[in-house]
């Protein structure tokens, strides 16, 4: 049976994450997932993620996000692209009001806007709308390959095509088992994703997922070379700037619970499509109702819609990443780095009290 000082379960964005901190620290690590690099059956997929520092989920997430912007730029100053973002929404919403108390907490630059000077948007009357010019956004899939390449360079092992079957704590270690072969480590991360319920099955998380739907339309106006999120009366919805003749935009509100990542449909809802068709004739004039594509991939949520980010109960040698509900690809440098830190024993400066288990099993 190989052994390993870390193996990292699920490599999507944070599991590839934690495998290139873990093999940079000179652990001898082994990343392990069903599915290829960059595939498209989980939640790291969809050519692109917004990144943002005025957080309005929580204000405690952006010296999180501040690590994370300093770790993308580390990894390969192209990734992350600082184009702006465009908030708009009641002035009483989750959203202005998260935007504004981060940016006032922390010292973030957010700007306010007026509509006349972002005319490519229709901006419900009375609505309030603040620009954060630090915002950007990163390509998903290069990201997860950067990783991937970034850990194999400094000696991890990466192995698909394995179906996880289990894993199993000894006094000794821990024990790995997947459908090819069975492998013991000092250490375990697990970064499961969409399947969180199941390799985290003996402690019932209160984990949701829902099948979300991305939409590119066809789109040549200059103007749109911002990220955007606006909140409206019937759900939130966000984009990205438009490229090479595309505008990529989808639904952050709503969505489909189901019960099998591995079954669930890829096919297009005709509920979804007319909240998005409705959403473009509404409040985006520059772009053109011509849909030229659509994917899914997965929010795994819990009831409070932040992670789950912990040391699993009783151990200090495994720990998890479950329930990033959404948000939690921009922050993925930051949570691979904080697992393997969990798991080797290492001080964080971070709270991450918010983001802890004991929420759910006080």
């Amino acid at each position: 049976m190989a052994h390993y000082d870390l193996i990292v379960l699920g490599t999507g964005g944070i599991g590839s994450a934690a495998l290139y901190h873990a093999a940079s620290r000179g652990l001898r690590c082994l990343g392990l997932d069903r599915f290829p690099p960059a595939h498209d059956r989980g939640s790291s997929h969809g050519e692109s993620r917004l990144i943002r520092l005025s957080y309005f989920e929580h204000p405690d997430y952006v010296p999180l996000l501040r690590r994370s912007y300093e770790l993308w730029d580390a990894l390969d100053p192209s990734l992350l692209t600082r184009s702006g973002i465009l908030y708009a929404g009641p002035a009483e919403s989750d959203t202005i009001r998260g935007v504004l108390a981060s940016a006032e907490q922390h010292g973030l630059v957010v700007e306010k806007a007026e509509p006349k000077d972002f005319p490519q948007y229709v901006i419900p009357e009375g609505a309030s709308a603040v620009f954060e010019p630090d915002a950007g956004w990163l390509p998903v899939e290069s990201c997860v390959r950067a990783h991937l390449a970034a850990a194999l360079n400094h000696g991890a092992e990466h192995r698909w095509g394995e179906t996880i079957e289990g894993w199993r704590e000894r006094d000794a270690g821990v024990q790995v088992s997947t459908d090819r072969a069975a492998y013991s480590t000092d250490r375990l991360v697990i970064a499961g994703g969409a399947w969180s319920s199941q390799l985290l099955a003996a402690l019932d998380l209160p984990l949701t997922v829902t099948r979300k739907h991305l939409h590119w339309f066809e789109c040549e106006d200059p103007r749109y070379r911002h990220g955007f999120y606006i909140e409206l009366a019937h759900g939130q919805f966000y984009g990205f700037p438009a490229q090479g003749g595309r505008l990529k935009l989808a639904e952050h509100s709503g969505g489909e619970r189901i019960d099998d990542p591995l079954c669930a449909s890829r096919e297009q809802d005709p509920n979804d499509d007319r909240h998005i068709d409705a959403f473009v004739a509404d409040h985006l004039p520059g772009v053109k109702p011509a849909r030229l594509d659509h994917a899914t991939c997965f929010y795994t949520m819990t009831p409070d819609a932040d992670f789950i980010v912990d040391n699993y109960p009783g151990s200090e040698r495994v720990a998890f990443a479950a329930g990033l509900s959404g948000h939690g690809f921009k922050l993925a440098p930051a949570l691979g780095e904080l697992l393997i830190d969990r798991v080797t024993g290492t001080r964080s400066d971070f709270n991450t009290g918010f983001i802890g288990l004991q929420r759910f099993t006080a």
